[in-house]
């Protein structure tokens, strides 16, 4: 880790002069500076938590610091934080306790004392690089002569550390098309001290010799405003690229030493929080209790297997039928080569994209894989390759095309899916004689589509640039989460605030594509009107039912016509249905009542069905829900209530126990689902009073002798007294 490992202490200005106002939301420098030093400390946190960081107070009331306590005469500067991990103790202490004091501090004399906090606190410790980041207003004049400053600049040299300064007086003119590295896209090098603006004699005295400084050190200028835009954005973990180091085999004689890294895969954000106690001498055990149909019950862990969730159907599996199959060694062997036309993007799957080149320091295999990069580009062929990644694992089939990175020929890597994994999906065509578009449509669209252009959305002082750029656009869901949980440890009893605005603008529709589209999408909204079509729901299953009826009586009937229109339809009627299913549940219980099946038999199916699609599913489908209970209910009247009246008065106590208000009342009480009473059916007992007094939620369902259960009709004696 010491390779990447960076140390770095912070100069903070507290002195009186920070209090002036700085930037255009009136805020002062103090204000702004302590903002950017606690994103600093943030960063580091996210970002690289190996970094140490350490905090010097330039401008205190008192003095604390050991060069003071040697020599003397370096007052009012304290060294608040000794170089250590970056944590959120430092951050606390940072925003609660540091406040502007009322005395200034002496730039050059706790640059000095920074530089030796920063020696002594490395000393024992293995750093990839030493750094010191002065934020300062440089209000005071310091009496420093050339033999000084060419003894820090010596210094700094030989430890070797570089001197980074924020200030609110520093011109930035970075080259936009100059790609810079994201680990020094917060300072630039060719940051200079502004000459326009009204300076004291002292300030423009300070910034000539830190100038010098800087720039002797290897250091950098930067202005506050820039920070301030650049540390509102937490970077991703830098982690070190690690190769998968194989041997490329085609056939018995070429073998090409070769190693793949990642290129491209799914950002993760944070990982899994730990849970702690707010008490240092408790301990924490997590505790794992199991239910089944909301009751705590205590599984028998030797008959347990594995299984998986297909929807809400649970799949059990066990281990012991799988294959026992080795795949041998590690390995990466061509099975062939194949058009690079053949190779669809259907057929790619897997979960990132790695880039294969030679294995370092092997020129035989660099002259390879070069070769026949070359002559794989010339023939436009790619190649298939058996990927086994560790010993007797299962093998994957992936695709090697070849291309040049920088100049430097390699191949990317791809995953293949087997021939089970494709599904071969219809739609139904999106042009049809019907609605062909006119030559006004297709020319408001092709204009809809330019004044959308993305390449030139955005104007800055350099000109326009692209809009959500591959390799700059951020994340806002994981920005938001980094903020929130900084807020979190830092205000722990204050609510989580609300998405950033300028968080929200990462994904929105940028102002100058807004504006130049909105015309045109007046001309496309009177081109394509658009009329609301209003469907009843419950007439539209009920002409279904009824559809379903008579396709059954017809073919029962040996009839054959059919409507053309029709005939995609009717052919999913004659599916094979042996139970009602998740799927299609209404048309299931009809087809299956028609077909002879036991009215008994089907309710219990659909009651089943019904609550796991509302109970078990992640997002309940109301449209489908409703019709299920509409038919089943239909058909309840006419083969007796008593079952769908009990069944939906447990179905109520269920959806209110389990918080399922809005569902209640969006299809239940809208479509009127509940009770069957006697106005509706000649079997049932239930008033229309006790039928009204069901949707009220406050109410318990009434299911005694006057309720579903006087409904009961045994059938044996209903079709003997017939």
């Amino acid at each position: 880790m010491a390779r990447n490992k960076e140390g770095c202490m912070i100069i903070l200005d507290v002195g009186k002069d920070t209090l002036v106002k700085s930037g255009k939301h009136d805020q002062t420098f103090f204000e702004r500076a302590k903002n950017c030093v606690s994103k600093i400390v943030q960063r580091k946190i996210f970002s690289k938590p190996q970094d140490e960081v350490g905090l010097v107070l330039m401008g205190t009331d008192g003095t604390n610091n050991q060069l003071n306590v040697e020599y003397g005469g370096y007052h009012h500067i304290s060294e608040a934080f000794e170089l250590n991990p970056s944590n959120w103790q430092m951050l606390r202490v940072l925003e609660k306790q540091v406040n502007a004091s009322k005395v200034n501090g002496d730039w050059f004399d706790a640059l000095v004392v920074a530089m030796n906090f920063l020696k002594v606190g490395a000393q024992a410790k293995k750093f990839a690089s030493l750094k010191i980041i002065l934020v300062s207003a440089l209000s005071v004049s310091s009496n420093l002569d050339v033999e000084q400053m060419d003894s820090v600049v010596k210094k700094l040299t030989e430890m070797p550390c570089e001197l980074n300064v924020i200030n609110d007086s520093v011109e930035h003119h970075a080259d936009s098309d100059e790609q810079q590295d994201e680990d020094n896209l917060i300072f630039d090098a060719l940051g200079i001290f502004s000459q326009k603006q009204q300076k004291t004699k002292e300030q423009r005295a300070n910034e000539k010799m830190l100038s010098d400084i800087v720039f002797k050190s290897n250091g950098a200028l930067c202005n506050i405003d820039s920070a301030e835009l650049l540390l509102v954005h937490f970077e991703k973990k830098a982690t070190r690229a690690a190769p998968w180091n194989s041997v490329l085999s085609i056939g018995t004689q070429i073998q090409i030493s070769i190693s793949a890294f990642l290129l491209i895969t799914e950002e993760k954000g944070l990982g899994s929080f730990k849970t702690e106690s707010t008490y240092p001498e408790a301990t924490v055990q997590l505790k794992t209790d199991y239910f089944k149909n909301d009751q705590s019950f205590e599984p028998d862990y030797e008959n347990v297997i594995n299984g998986y969730m297909y929807g809400s159907t649970v799949v059990p599996y066990d281990s012991q039928i799988d294959i026992d199959y080795k795949s041998g060694e590690q390995r990466l062997s061509c099975l062939g080569f194949t058009v690079a036309g053949n190779i669809l993007e259907e057929y790619l799957c897997g979960t990132g994209t790695h880039v294969v080149v030679a294995r370092k320091d092997c020129a035989a295999s660099e002259a390879k894989l070069a070769a026949l990069v070359k002559a794989m580009i010339d023939l436009d062929v790619v190649m298939i390759v058996t990927k086994v990644y560790r010993r007797d694992t299962r093998p994957k089939i992936n695709v090697l095309m070849p291309t040049f990175k920088k100049r430097y020929p390699c191949f990317i890597m791809l995953e293949l899916c087997f021939q089970e994994e494709v599904a071969l999906l219809k739609f139904p065509p999106l042009l049809s004689n019907k609605y062909k578009p006119t030559d006004a449509q297709y020319e408001a669209v092709d204009k809809l589509i330019d004044s959308m252009d993305l390449m030139d959305a955005l104007d800055d002082d350099t000109g326009s640039r692209e809009a959500f750029a591959l390799h700059k656009t951020l994340n806002p869901i994981h920005q938001h989460m980094y903020r929130t949980v900084a807020h979190r440890a830092l205000h722990p009893k204050a609510p989580i605030p609300a998405m950033d605005k300028e968080l929200k603008n990462l994904v929105d529709v940028p102002p100058k594509v807004r504006e130049r589209s909105k015309p045109i999408l007046d001309e496309v909204k009177n081109l394509f009107p658009l009329k609301e079509i209003k469907v009843n729901a419950r007439l539209k299953w009920l002409q279904r039912a009824n559809k379903i009826t008579a396709n059954l009586d017809a073919t029962a009937a040996g009839t054959s016509q059919q409507n053309p229109t029709d005939a995609e339809e009717e052919l999913d009627d004659q599916r094979t249905i042996v139970e009602v299913g998740t799927v299609t549940p209404a048309e299931d219980f009809a087809l299956l009542l028609k077909r002879g099946e036991k009215f008994a038999t089907l309710c219990s199916q659909i009651q089943n069905v019904i609550s796991d699609l509302v109970f078990k599913s992640m997002t309940v489908q109301y449209e489908k829900v409703a019709m299920a209970m509409m038919m089943y209910r239909e058909e309840a009247k006419l083969m007796g209530p008593y079952r769908y009246n009990e069944w939906i008065a447990e179905f109520k106590k269920s959806l209110l126990a389990r918080n399922k208000q809005e569902f209640w009342d969006q299809v239940v009480v809208r479509e009127r689902f509940g009770l069957i009473g006697a106005s509706e059916s000649d079997m049932s007992t239930i008033s229309a009073d006790e039928v009204e007094e069901f949707y009220n939620v406050n109410t318990a369902p009434k299911t005694g002798d006057t309720g579903a259960d006087a409904d009961y009709v045994d059938a044996d004696d209903l079709f003997a007294n017939m």
